[in-house]
């Protein structure tokens, strides 16, 4: 894993060569992975990489599919710029990692039925750092709009983040009633539907899932699923509390500047997909009552 540098300007550079692998993946796509490159090949990506520094530009990885785009940095901070004023961010005035590594710390030493004492280290991350966000270009989209997305596996909350993760899916077990596995699946229900020509189709894409989820709510529900697995008081208290700390720790780093999000499920956390899971199914349990 490499950590990403703090400041600014040496993580454009960083972003600069590490992405420039976007572009040696791309040109040795059909190629013997034992095949060495020519002098001539890496003269030419060399002057890729060159002309990019000097042109003050940065190779980026499309949102969907296996492009890239190169875009001009100012032109990509601005478009970062332009999504954070109108989702659901806010700006905080200070760096939050030090108070949410205090927090975390106190959170471990308390459990003491989800955490063996003797390995309470392995959910402490020593030297954290507030996540930093980066974009994907939608090239899909009229005028190349970014799909955000947030690095957290130097925050403080992250280890924990995963462990919690494992814990929900061990002690609050979903049912997934209406989820489907796989594409073959899908179609095996599909086609057991009574076709009609006048049959109608519709399907539903949630936007912003994450942000959307109600937190509030979701403490409730991981409360009564607890409850129908017969857990005692201290597991459920325990799985509840770390929850709650997690669902705090949503903020992020641009620039100079730091966010924290206001509403619903972090970005980037490993906890959001399960947690958003849990979320989801109870809706689709309590509509069909």
């Amino acid at each position: 894993m490499t950590k990403l540098p703090v400041n600014e300007q040496d993580y454009i550079k960083f972003q600069v060569a590490h992405n420039i692998k976007l572009l040696y993946k791309q040109y040795n796509g059909n190629r013997d992975q034992n095949t060495k490159h020519t002098k001539n090949e890496r003269h030419t990506l060399n002057n890729i990489k060159e002309k990019l520094v000097i042109n003050n530009a940065i190779v980026l990885k499309a949102d969907k599919g296996k492009s890239i785009v190169i875009s001009f940095i100012d032109d990509y901070h601005k478009k970062v710029q332009d999504f954070l004023p109108n989702s659901n961010f806010s700006t905080v005035n200070n760096d939050l990692t030090r108070a949410f590594q205090k927090e975390i710390r106190n959170m471990i030493n308390n459990c003491q039925l989800t955490i063996h004492k003797d390995e309470k280290w392995k959910y402490i991350n020593l030297n954290p750092s507030a996540p930093a966000i980066r974009g994907l270009s939608k090239v899909h989209k009229i005028d190349i709009p970014i799909r955000p997305i947030i690095n957290c596996q130097n925050a403080p909350a992250y280890k924990l983040a995963k462990l919690l993760s494992r814990l929900l899916q061990i002690h609050v077990p979903l049912p997934y009633t209406f989820n489907v596995k796989n594409s073959v699946h899908l179609m095996n229900d599909v086609l057991e539907i009574p076709f009609d020509l006048n049959l109608p189709s519709v399907s539903f894409d949630k936007e912003n899932m994450y942000s959307n989820v109600l937190t509030n709510d979701l403490i409730e529900i991981i409360k009564s699923m607890c409850s129908k697995q017969s857990h005692n008081k201290k597991l459920t208290n325990e799985l509840i509390n770390i929850t709650h700390t997690i669902l705090g720790k949503t903020y992020f780093k641009f620039q100079d500047n730091f966010y924290i999000q206001k509403t619903g499920l972090a970005m980037g956390t490993p906890t959001s997909s399960i947690l958003s899971e849990i979320f989801l199914q109870q809706v689709e349990h309590t509509a069909t009552l």
